[in-house]
């Protein structure tokens, strides 16, 4: 391959047309995990921020007969996509109609014209557990008194675009070129939570300080919070999980790690895992 030569080129399970804009052999520090002849394409209506170099192995020739490899491979991929819509629609088809005992519950009840001697005596049994209250005086009125339930507080992140940009190239990067982020990283997620606190104080409160300073507080502990749950489970790609695990043993769990030394997740990692974090929110 030549460059300004048009191609096509995997990216992800499909094919795209693609034009070569350099050409390289990369022996050492190689952009992508293999070694060899590399190219650095741009994709036919994409954005400049999508170039990449990419190994001869993602690269096909231009003719018919790839053309043909193109054009089968979206037709799978939108038969699939469209057969996951239709079943997704069918099941929530089949969430919204009602249970048997639903259906059930709807229909009026028969009225009785002779109702029988138990239920007149059921009738008088509050009576009864009146005066039971009445006897054990002040409180009595919540013997059967159910507290109402919490309203459930959620709070929506919205992630701007230019952030979203920052996400994809952080993809790029870790799965695409085989990069990985130094480790500890500074600043860290506490440093990085705590800096946004100095910001929101510094700002004027739209409420009385004190609420605004306890909201702010109950927030960040939860990021954080959830932040250290959910970034072994949920927020490392898969080349990253023995880096992480080395990282643990050295910092956090080695047997040659004072106890007074060892640092969480927090205190490991940076600005980019906590905005993977923030845009699953």
């Amino acid at each position: 391959y030549v460059e300004s030569e048009k191609v096509l080129c995997f990216h992800g399970p499909l094919i795209y047309e693609a034009k070569i804009l350099k050409c390289k052999r990369f022996n050492k520090n190689s952009p992508t995990p293999n070694k060899g002849p590399h190219y650095f394409v741009h994709y036919r209506g994409w954005k400049s921020t999508w170039d990449e170099w990419v190994h001869q192995d993602r690269i096909l020739k231009w003719d018919e007969k790839n053309l043909a490899v193109q054009r089968k491979l979206m037709a799978e991929h939108r038969a699939t996509t469209g057969k996951d819509r239709d079943d997704m629609e069918r099941k929530h088809e089949r969430e919204k109609r009602p249970l048997p005992a639903q259906r059930m519950s709807k229909e009026p009840l028969p009225k009785e014209v002779n109702p029988p001697k138990e239920a007149k005596q059921s009738k008088r049994e509050p009576r009864v557990k009146k005066a039971v209250k009445e006897e054990e005086g002040y409180g009595a009125e919540l013997f059967n008194w159910n507290p109402p339930a919490k309203r459930k507080v959620e709070v929506k992140l919205v992630v701007p675009d230019v952030l979203k940009a920052f996400l994809v190239d952080d993809w790029e990067a870790v799965t695409r070129n085989g990069q990985l982020v130094p480790l500890p990283r500074q600043p860290c997620v506490d440093d990085l939570l705590m800096e946004f606190r100095e910001v929101i104080w510094s700002m004027p409160a739209s409420s009385s300080p004190s609420k605004r300073d306890e909201n702010l507080s109950l927030f960040l502990i939860g990021i954080k919070t959830y932040f250290e749950q959910a970034l072994g489970t949920h927020l490392l790609y898969r080349f990253e999980r023995p880096q992480y695990a080395d990282v643990l043993r050295r910092y956090a769990y080695g047997p040659d790690v004072p106890a007074e030394q060892v640092k969480t997740n927090s205190k490991l990692y940076g600005a980019e895992h906590l905005l993977r974090l923030l845009g699953k929110c």
